[in-house]
C-alpha cells in the first residue's frame, strides 16, 4: 500500500505489486523496491508527478503470493495489461517459464527489456495487432496447451495477473490445468480490517489484502 507521504487528499494508500526488488549499489545503498504505476485516478496522478527524494507512506510487504511450483509441475505464466508487474518476479524466479503477455496495444505495453529473459519465452499479443499476434492473450494460450499435450501428459500450473474479464474468461475454459490469479480490487486498509476487498468463495467470503491476493480460480465464485 503506497501513498504520497505529505498529502492528505487522498487520504488513502494505494494498493501495488512489488514488481522486482533490486540489490544494493552506489546510487541504492539499501536496494530499491520497483512498482509500476498506471495512472487510473487522482491517487496515482500525484504518484505519478512526485519528483526524486519524496518520502513515501508504505505498507508492506502483505498478503499471499503464488504457491511453490514442484519440479515434476510445468509452469506457465499469463499477464494481462497492468498484470505484468505481478507475474514479472516469476520469470526470474523460473528461468525458461513462458510468458503470455497481452494488452489492447503496444504503447500500453512494458518495454520488453524489463523482461530478462529469452525473446523465445515471450508470447505477446495485442488486440490491434501493434506487437506481437493479433489476438487475445488467451486464445494464444489455450492454442499452446493444445500442441504441449500432444506429448506432454504431466501437471500445468498457471500463475496469472490481469483483469477480472480475463479470470471469467479463464474460468470457462478447459485448459486442463491448475489456475491461480492474483486479484486486483480496490482496497482501503490493505490488512483486512476495513473488509472493504472481499471475494465471495467456495469457503466463503475472503479479504483479497490479506486472504490474497492470490488464489485457485476454482475456488472463486463469480456473480452472473
Amino acid at each position: 500500500m503506497i501513498g504520497p507521504g505529505e498529502y492528505i487528499d487522498p487520504l488513502l494508500l494505494r494498493p501495488f505489486s512489488l514488481a522486482d526488488i533490486t540489490p544494493p549499489d552506489d546510487k541504492h545503498p539499501n536496494g530499491s523496491l520497483i512498482f509500476f504505476i498506471r495512472v487510473a485516478g487522482k491517487g496515482t496522478n500525484i504518484l505519478k508527478r512526485l519528483t526524486v527524494g519524496t518520502s513515501l507512506s508504505v505498507i508492506g510487504p502483505l498478503g499471499l503470493g503464488f504457491p511453490p511450483v514442484a519440479d515434476d509441475e510445468k509452469l506457465l505464466v499469463v499477464a494481462g495489461g497492468i498484470g505484468i508487474a505481478s507475474v514479472l518476479g516469476l520469470t526470474k524466479k523460473y528461468q525458461g517459464v513462458p510468458l503470455f503477455y497481452g494488452d489492447r496495444t503496444k504503447g500500453r505495453m512494458l518495454n520488453i527489456e524489463w523482461l530478462e529473459m529469452p525473446e523465445d519465452d515471450i508470447h505477446i499479443t495485442t488486440d490491434d495487432g501493434s506487437c506481437g499476434k493479433k489476438c487475445g492473450v488467451l486464445e494464444f494460450l489455450e492454442s499452446h496447451i493444445s500442441q504441449l499435450r500432444e506429448s506432454y501428459t504431466g501437471k500445468i500450473k498457471i500463475y496469472a495477473c490481469g483483469p477480472h474479464g480475463m479470470y471469467r474468461a479463464m474460468a470457462g475454459m478447459n485448459l486442463n490445468a491448475e489456475v491461480y490469479v492474483s486479484l486486483e480490487t480496490p482496497m482501503a486498509c490493505g490488512v483486512g480490517t476495513c473488509l472493504g476487498c472481499a471475494v465471495d468463495t467456495v469457503n466463503g467470503l475472503k479479504m483479497v489484502c490479506k486472504d490474497g491476493p492470490v488464489f485457485n480460480l476454482k475456488d472463486i465464485i463469480w456473480d452472473g
